[in-house]
């Protein structure tokens, strides 16, 4: 019975270390440029992809965002972009 728990114990908290990976970011800046519905570059280089459900706030070259996304390994993958007023 205590190595059946000692086992559960152990598989889930390996299966919690994907998760903490997995955690949103956050990154303010300014957009260079802005490809409808696929992708958002901003001033610093940084390109994220945006999800075929994206919706658009307003973005134009020039503004001011905010980028919730997450990094899976060196694609950046914008989950939401908020004009910074």
């Amino acid at each position: 019975m205590r190595v059946l728990f000692a086992s559960a114990v152990i598989l889930s908290s390996v299966a919690m270390v994907p998760a903490a990976f997995a955690a949103s970011m956050s990154m303010t800046g300014t957009v260079k440029t802005y490809e409808t519905g696929k992708s958002l570059t901003l001033a610093n280089g940084d390109t994220f992809t945006l999800a075929s459900n994206f919706k658009d706030p307003g973005i134009k070259g020039g503004e001011k965002v905010k980028v919730a996304y997450q990094k899976t390994g060196k694609k950046l993958q914008a989950e939401m972009v908020t004009i910074v007023k």
